[in-house]
C-alpha cells in the first residue's frame, strides 16, 4: 500500500457528465502504469442493514467497471473478492463489519489517508494471496 490520497469519482449531470468519468478512467492508467501491479482486486461491497442510495452504488459500479477495464487494457488480472470468501481466508468471524476485524490481520496501520477505505483494500489484498 502506497501513502497516496484516495482518488475520488463524482459522477455529474449535464454536459459536463463525461468528463469526470475520463479523468477516473486516466488516473486508473497512470497508478496501473505506475505500479506495474500483477493482479486488482475489487472487494465486493459489506451487506448490511442499510440500503445504499443508487447514487452511491452508481457512482461505485461505475468506479469498478472504469477499473476492471483499465486493468484488462493493462493486462493485470482483476478479480472481485466477496467478503464472505475474504473472511473464509483469513478466518475472521462472521459477525461485525470485515474492517474491525483489520487488527487481527495486521499489526500497524496501513495508513493514515482513507483508513477505513485503505484497510480494506489491504485485507482484499491479503485475502487473495492466500487464496493463489
Amino acid at each position: 500500500m502506497l501513502e497516496t490520497e484516495p482518488t475520488y469519482l463524482e459522477l455529474r449531470d449535464g454536459p459536463h457528465a463525461g468528463y469526470a468519468i475520463v479523468a477516473f478512467r486516466d488516473e486508473c492508467v497512470h497508478a496501473l502504469t505506475a505500479l506495474s501491479p500483477n493482479r486488482v482486486v475489487i472487494l465486493d461491497m459489506e451487506p448490511g442493514r442499510r440500503v445504499p442510495k443508487v447514487a452511491d452504488m452508481r457512482t461505485r459500479f461505475t468506479a469498478e467497471a472504469l477499473l476492471a477495464s483499465c486493468a484488462v487494457d493493462a493486462e493485470v488480472t482483476c478479480v472481485r473478492l466477496a467478503r464472505a470468501t475474504l473472511r473464509s481466508r483469513l478466518g475472521l468471524p462472521r459477525k461485525g463489519a470485515v474492517a474491525d476485524h483489520v487488527a487481527s490481520v495486521f499489526d500497524t496501520p496501513v495508513g493514515k489517508y482513507w483508513t477505513k477505505k485503505r484497510d480494506l483494500a489491504a485485507v482484499a489484498a491479503r485475502a487473495e494471496i492466500v487464496g493463489e
